[in-house]
């Protein structure tokens, strides 16, 4: 889904603020627990439109009630190896959204360090998007139904790290 119909489609303002979840998955018995406390949690860590929802943003001091709605919602059952050949040092912190089937899509991002420029800096810039779809695509998330209806997850965020270690 592009981002433009993205946009257009949700009820949700544009401007809406980004939950941090890392892409680092669940132990067999933490997706257990998630699943079992989706429905109980719900109304302290999500608001829900229709089919879409958001993750709340919790303040300073609640580190331990946003670690557990990150728990229950939003981290994948399942990643798939990745492995990075790439000789570049950057930081990228992106948007992305977990469809109601566990699919996850990437929104947008930018890049906090080591932006590539010059004449290879487009074709890099892309490789890198291609390099973070494929990642997205290896993630396996477990659907978030609430009463009986599958929800979309909308405001996630996560960075990427790539560092190139030239001391080996």
């Amino acid at each position: 889904m592009s981002e433009l119909t993205y946009a257009e489609s949700s009820a949700f303002p544009q401007n809406l603020p980004s939950f941090a979840c890392e892409v680092k998955p669940l132990t067999r018995e933490g997706l257990k627990i998630a699943k079992a406390n989706r429905q109980r949690f719900a109304k302290a860590c999500l608001a829900c439109v229709g089919n879409e929802c958001a993750m709340r943003i919790w303040p300073a001091g609640y580190e331990e009630r946003e670690a557990l709605c990150r728990n229950t919602y939003c981290l994948p059952k399942k990643v798939k190896r990745l492995a990075f050949a790439e000789g570049y040092n950057m930081r990228y912190c992106y948007r992305y959204a977990i469809s109601a089937e566990g699919k996850a899509t990437l929104m947008d991002g930018e890049y906090l360090e080591g932006e590539p420029k010059g004449v290879t800096g487009k074709k890099t810039r892309e490789t890198h998007l291609a390099m973070l779809n494929n990642f997205l695509s290896r993630a396996e998330y477990e659907p978030v139904v609430l009463e009986a209806e599958p929800k979309a997850l909308i405001n996630l965020s996560a960075e990427l790290e790539i560092g190139a270690n030239y001391q080996e």
